[in-house]
């Protein structure tokens, strides 16, 4: 049975359509993080938004999903890693769009105003999975000036911005400008299995 963080819930309840989260885990619990920050934008505050899928191919996360239980189709994914891989854009999934690289960082954010754009819901998040991710493929300056576009355009919009990542594995400058970015920190910390 997977279990949610609740914590994370509850400290969603008091961030803003307007905040910038910065969210930090560790790789083993990643996808629980993740789960348990996506399902109450979802369920609780019935939200619709983007997944920007930079660390794993957007139908391997729709799967892990999927395998919980839990409907992802009113999200829409930009898949940065399935495109270089022979036959990545053939998907089962209609919600999937795909940036060529995960260097083409205005790309994803013109796809991401567009699809926000063209969506339904009143009230929309934007999941950026992961920073440590784009780190290994973007320079450190640039990807932190990126970041600080990113989440002043969606503020700006009054759309919530969530904003995973591995601290130990993000450069110490990228990581200093996100704390200075985001409005508010949920840290998850790396769980250790003796």
């Amino acid at each position: 049975m997977f279990e949610l963080d609740q914590r994370i819930a509850e400290q969603l309840t008091e961030v803003a359509l307007n905040s910038a989260v910065q969210v930090r885990c560790g790789n083993s619990n990643a996808f629980m993080v993740t789960a348990s920050t996506i399902i109450p934008l979802m369920q609780m505050f019935e939200m619709g938004g983007v997944y920007i899928s930079a660390n794993r191919g957007a139908v391997e996360i729709i799967e892990a999903f999927e395998s919980i239980g839990i409907d992802v189709s009113k999200i829409q994914f930009i898949d940065l890693v399935s495109s270089g891989i022979l036959g990545g854009t053939d998907v089962p999934y209609s919600n999937i769009h795909f940036v060529d690289s995960p260097i083409m960082l205005e790309s994803v954010l013109l796809r991401t105003l567009y699809i926000l754009r063209t969506t339904t819901s009143e009230r929309n998040f934007v999941f950026l999975d992961s920073v440590n991710a784009l780190a290994i493929y973007n320079e450190d300056r640039i990807l932190a000036e990126y970041l600080h576009t990113f989440i002043n355009t969606f503020r700006q919009r009054e759309i919530l911005s969530v904003v995973l990542n591995v601290p130990d594995q993000t450069p110490p400058l990228v990581l200093s400008n996100l704390d200075l970015y985001c409005t508010d920190l949920i840290d998850r910390g790396q769980v250790v299995i003796h």
